[in-house]
C-alpha cells in the first residue's frame, strides 16, 4: 500500500512535462501492442488463404493429370478414335496441367512444381512424334508405347506428389 502511495506521490511530483512524456510512452507501447496483435493475426489468416489457394490449385493439377492418364487408357478400348477424340482431349488436360504446374511455380516455388521442364519437353515430344505419325501414314504403335511410358510417369508422380488430396513439396 505505501509502494502505490509512493509511486502516486512520484508522480504527482512529475512536471506537466514529464507527465506528457510518460502518458505518451505508455499510450504508444499500448498501440505497438495493438498493432503487432493485428498484424499477427493478419499474417496467420493470409498464410491460412495462402496454403488454401495452394492446396486448390494442386487439387486442380492432380485432377487434370489424371484425366490425361485416364484418358490414355481409353486408347485400348477396341474401335476408340484415338486421332480425333481421345488424343485432342488429352492434350486440352496437358494444357491445363502445365498451366497450373507454371502457377505453382511461379507462386509457391519450383519445389511446389509437379511437372519438370525436361518432362514436359518430354510429353510434348511423344504428342508430336504420336501427330507425325498420324500425318505420314506410319505406325502409331511405337508413339503409343512412348505416351504409355509417360502416363505410368504421371501416375508415379500423382502417387509420390500428392497426399490426402494435398500437394506435397518436393525434396
Amino acid at each position: 500500500m505505501e509502494k502505490g502511495k509512493s509511486v502516486t506521490a512520484s508522480f504527482s511530483a512529475l512536471s506537466t512535462r514529464a507527465k506528457a512524456v510518460l502518458l505518451a510512452a505508455a499510450i504508444l507501447l499500448v498501440v505497438l501492442a495493438a498493432a503487432l496483435c493485428i498484424s499477427s493475426s493478419m499474417r496467420t489468416n493470409i498464410q491460412r488463404d495462402y496454403t488454401a489457394v495452394r492446396n486448390r490449385t494442386g487439387e486442380a493439377l492432380y485432377s487434370n493429370l489424371s484425366m490425361l492418364a485416364q484418358t490414355f487408357d481409353m486408347t485400348a478400348v477396341p474401335g476408340a478414335d484415338v486421332q480425333s477424340a481421345i488424343l485432342p482431349q488429352m492434350k486440352e488436360y496437358f494444357i491445363a496441367s502445365k498451366t497450373l504446374n507454371g502457377l505453382l511455380a511461379q507462386a509457391y516455388g519450383p519445389k511446389y512444381a509437379v511437372l519438370s521442364d525436361g518432362d514436359i519437353d518430354s510429353l510434348t515430344g511423344a504428342f508430336a512424334a504420336y501427330d507425325a505419325a498420324l500425318r505420314n501414314g506410319s505406325p502409331t504403335d511405337l508413339a503409343l508405347s512412348d505416351l504409355q511410358l509417360w502416363m505410368d510417369r504421371i501416375r508415379e508422380l500423382l502417387s509420390s506428389r500428392f497426399s490426402q488430396g494435398s500437394l506435397k513439396a518436393a525434396r
